[in-house]
């Protein structure tokens, strides 16, 4: 379980980073981010919105998130501003794309 908004527990989702260059630090606020968004919305794009709104609030710049199960993409982003992960998302897989475009 992690804290996801002021000391409200949220149940982690299995989930695997495929690549990241961010700390661990902001992979975890990216998961949790995630999880709760999860349980709050139904879409993919509302997750999405909101992942991104979270980081841009958090660690300032603007912050774009792709999420879904399947995509494809180009892009080009940050150092140090990137992750790539999967999560569970019932009985299937969910990818996440998380970068910093340049302002």
């Amino acid at each position: 379980m992690a804290d996801a908004q002021e000391g409200e527990q949220i149940e982690i989702r299995p989930n695997k980073v495929i690549y990241s260059d961010l700390t661990k630090e902001q992979e975890m606020a990216a998961v949790v981010s995630v999880n709760a968004s999860l349980e709050q919305f139904t879409t993919e794009k509302d997750v999405a919105t909101s992942l991104k709104k979270d980081f841009d609030t958090k660690y300032g710049g603007t912050w774009q998130a792709i999420v879904g199960s399947c995509f494809g993409c180009s892009l080009t982003h940050k150092t140090k501003c990137v992750l790539h992960f999967q999560i569970e998302y019932t009985n299937a897989i969910m990818y996440v794309l998380l970068f910093q475009s340049d302002e």
